[in-house]
């Protein structure tokens, strides 16, 4: 593939005209989500190389070079969007008895699957959501699906059956899922992989703690209001969320902007106008929508990670589904009081996005000044390694602890112990996907996304005749032994073997 760009390169006339033309057409196909890595890697280090493309100025199309202010001005927005979205998925947990009267639910399928349908919307919106953004923007892509959840979460409000909530939630989870997955890629647009770490830590932020709040808020909501309330509040929310970022929120990716500003120079110079046909937009997008499938069959590193990252998302929701609950039964406590404990996981996860911000980038200029090499993706993992231990340990002292009625603030160490190994296994995993593949990071995180969430949809639906059948000790027991099995070697392996597999892909960036 290196050969095919080098021959590009051999090819190119002197005249400043035809260079500028023949960057745009290498930039459409850019745009035209070409394949070819090296190809790509070529024509970036071209353009980063000084040649002149647009009449306007470089830093305007290329967010790696905006001043901070901008960047984090955009990082804040994004981050907002993904934390409305999760804040959604879990507020409704302690409405769903009253739900269940009102909407004539009486079976505890029909209440588990109002709460998890909405994140099985979630495994199947980026794979459409995701590549739409590789082709159209970052930008458009978020604004039509926040105000889409924005919509069909309102409407929730307003069900009168089954049939209905479970409808419209499903189809507010597809709007909601899209800055789950765009809003990583936003950032790997803006900032270089030496600083990717901490201004991840911003966007895991909102999707690790909104589903600890929302169960919080929902229980002062239902028993306030009623839970038609935990509906209209997100929407409200949301919608003034989405008209603050029509104006501040910026497009971030890069071939989009070096394609508006190539245009905008062509009608000022007619000498610039391109030689060659638009592409074929039809073809861009079955392309673009068929990666993540692709991805997710052909990439090894994307499916060790995606298979980690759905085991802890799906004991996540295991958690977030049934917390509450334990409780109320097991100590007596009222449904807003037992709502209160999710402050252990919101701790845990607040101490867990704080440490792995940081440590992230600190762990891979630790060992590139160890073993004098530049950045390789694989020296974030490290930080990976002990919260691959502290999960089960976590799992164990919750359920055993719940097992023999202990004092609750054993069952709460234990959940912040847990929520701080999910914190930091989710940012750590999800900046290593963006840093591997960077080209494709939308089409790699909606990969990862959809097997994630689909545990996290599955996963609390068999929950409750797992705790009835085992009980909180033995249940949680399992889930450990098996966190043992699956999240302490991946994370190993991807650090051992993942330069090597790299090597082979191509999707990833080298």
């Amino acid at each position: 593939m290196a050969t095919g760009a080098n021959k590009k390169d051999d090819v190119l006339p002197s005249a400043e005209t035809r260079l500028n033309t023949n960057f745009a057409v290498d930039l459409e196909r850019n745009l035209a989500v070409e394949d070819d890595v090296d190809a790509a890697a070529a024509l970036s280090a071209r353009l980063e190389s000084g040649a002149k493309i647009t009449a306007g100025n470089p830093n305007s199309t290329n967010p790696h070079e905006w001043p901070r202010s901008k960047k984090w001005l955009v990082v804040a927005i994004a981050s907002l969007y993904t934390f409305i979205s999760p804040i959604s998925s879990s507020m409704v947990a302690p409405a769903l008895p009253a739900m269940a009267i009102d909407l004539g639910m009486t079976k505890i399928i029909d209440l588990e699957m109002t709460l998890s349908i909405f994140v099985l919307a979630y495994a199947f919106g980026p794979l459409f959501l995701a590549p739409l953004s590789e082709v159209y923007g970052r930008y458009i892509v978020l604004q039509a699906s926040l105000w889409f959840f924005t919509i069909f979460n309102l409407v929730c409000g307003f069900a009168q059956n089954r049939s209905q909530i479970l409808l419209f939630r499903f189809l507010a989870g597809l709007g909601g899922s899209a800055p789950l997955t765009i809003s990583g890629s936003v950032i790997a647009d803006l900032f270089k992989v030496s600083e990717m770490g901490a201004a991840m830590a911003y966007y895991a932020l909102g999707v690790i703690l909104a589903p600890a709040l929302g169960p919080i808020i929902g229980g002062a909501l239902t028993q306030n209001a009623t839970w038609h309330w935990v509906f209209y509040t997100v929407s409200i929310i949301s919608a003034v969320l989405a008209i603050v970022g029509s104006f501040l929120l910026k497009e971030t990716f890069r071939p989009l902007l070096e394609s508006r500003a190539r245009k905008e120079a062509a009608k000022k110079d007619p000498s610039l106008v391109l030689a060659h046909p638009e592409p074929n937009v039809a073809h861009l997008l079955s392309t673009a929508i068929m990666r993540p499938f692709i991805m997710l069959g052909t990439q090894p590193i994307a499916q060790v990670i995606a298979l980690l990252m759905a085991f802890v998302y799906g004991i996540m929701y295991i958690v977030l589904t049934t917390y509450s609950s334990l409780f109320v039964e097991q100590y007596g406590e009222s449904t807003f009081t037992s709502t209160l404990h999710y402050l252990a996981l919101l701790i845990g996860f607040l101490i867990g996005n704080r440490m792995s911000g940081s440590l992230i980038d600190v762990s891979s200029a630790y060992l590139q000044k160890r073993y004098n090499t530049p950045h390789k993706p694989e020296y974030r993992l490290p930080v990976c390694f002990a919260a691959s231990i502290f999960l089960p340990v976590g799992l164990f002292l919750y359920g055993w602890a719940a097992e023999h009625n202990w004092h609750w603030a054993l069952v709460d160490f234990g959940i912040v112990l847990f929520s701080w190994s999910v914190n930091v296994t989710f940012q750590t995993l999800t900046v290593y996907t963006v840093d591997v593949y960077t080209m494709y990071s939308a089409s790699a995180l909606a990969a990862v996304g959809f097997l994630r969430s689909l545990a996290g949809f599955g996963f609390p639906l068999f929950a409750a005749d797992m705790y009835s059948k085992y009980g909180y000790g033995w249940a949680n027991s399992i889930l450990a032994f098996v966190g043992l099995v699956i999240g302490v070697p991946a994370p190993i392996l991807l650090y051992a073997y993942g330069e090597k597999i790299r090597a082979k892909s191509q999707f990833a960036s080298g």
